[in-house]
């Protein structure tokens, strides 16, 4: 994945977005060719003859919270089995090079000096090759490790966006359709403050988004992803830019509705609870999430007060 990371000015937040500085033409800059829309991010009330379909929907959320680790698992597992596959090829190489070096080493006291050079070369190179791989390995590994302890904690704590953000961009690089065909520019402004919340509940979120984002991008030539981050008038901003297929105007007003859904991707079934659970899990908040889509693509932008 091509990635740019570009700072943020700390005391205005990010301006609006143009083609000119490498950046997806956003809502600000042309608002004609875009529809939007706008809503809370609260629950709402069941009707009285309606709390075990409540219920119902509460269960939900819980059961989707922790869903994700299990999924994003089986992704890094597939994705680890290359670098084992170059580790085990190279490995192999070193071994054929030893008894290489170790026929020259026994076959003369006057051995072939330059050769021997040239054997340790490779080896020493093999040797940097093979910690490249582990280290991508370890990074994996302590990424997932990091996810799981944020998402099983039990309290509230402060939490980062900038962060946040950063540690699930990391684990996007699983990937291959993020890390190969998505460019990506991502904007976070310096300073933000800290905000009291559970981890899995923004994590969870912003992987919903991100989701959608891949989604609406994978049939498209032009694959760019923006993210950016900011701190206004005491409202932390998190911004989701794709250019993607978009959505049509007439299904803009549902996509927060369960069970909705304006796409069947790679052959899967969509659920359609992304954005409803993206709603659900910033209610308690008091978050505003809102849509701005057009035909060449959708910003999605979630705020929220911060004391």
């Amino acid at each position: 994945m091509e990635i740019k990371h570009i700072p943020v000015d700390t005391g205005t937040g990010p301006k609006a977005p143009g083609r000119g500085a490498g950046l997806l033409a956003g809502p600000e800059t042309s608002p004609g060719r875009w529809h939007s829309v706008t809503v809370p991010a609260s629950q709402p009330q069941a009707a009285p003859d309606n709390t075990d379909l409540e219920r119902s929907l509460q269960e939900l959320v819980r059961y989707y919270r922790h869903s994700s680790v299990g999924s994003r698992c089986l992704g890094l597992v597939h994705q680890i089995n290359t670098p084992l596959q170059v580790l085990s090829f190279q490995l192999d190489l070193l071994e054929q090079k030893a008894q290489e070096e170790l026929g020259l080493l026994t076959e003369s006291l006057l051995a072939d000096t330059d050769h021997l050079v040239t054997l340790n070369h490779y080896r020493q190179a093999k040797f940097s090759q093979l910690r490249r791989e582990l280290t991508r390995l370890q990074g994996m590994a302590r990424s997932l490790v990091l996810q799981g302890v944020h998402e099983e904690a039990q309290d509230k704590f402060p939490l980062d966006l900038n962060q946040l953000c950063r540690q699930e961009l990391e684990l996007y690089q699983a990937e291959a359709f993020f890390k190969h065909q998505i460019t990506g520019e991502f904007h976070f402004q310096d300073g933000l403050p800290l905000f009291p919340g559970y981890y899995i509940d923004f994590s969870q979120s912003f992987r919903n988004l991100i989701d959608n984002s891949l989604e609406a991008m994978a049939g498209t030539d032009c694959r760019q992803l923006t993210v950016i981050t900011a701190c206004q008038h005491r409202r932390i901003m998190l911004r989701i830019g794709d250019t993607g297929v978009g959505i049509p105007p007439v299904d803009l007003p549902r996509i927060f509705e369960p069970f909705f859904s304006t796409k069947q991707t790679l052959g899967r079934h969509r659920a359609g609870l992304g954005l409803f659970m993206v709603r659900r899990l910033l209610a308690a908040y008091q978050a505003e999430i809102r849509v701005d889509s057009g035909s060449g693509g959708t910003w999605m932008t979630v705020s929220f007060p911060v004391a």
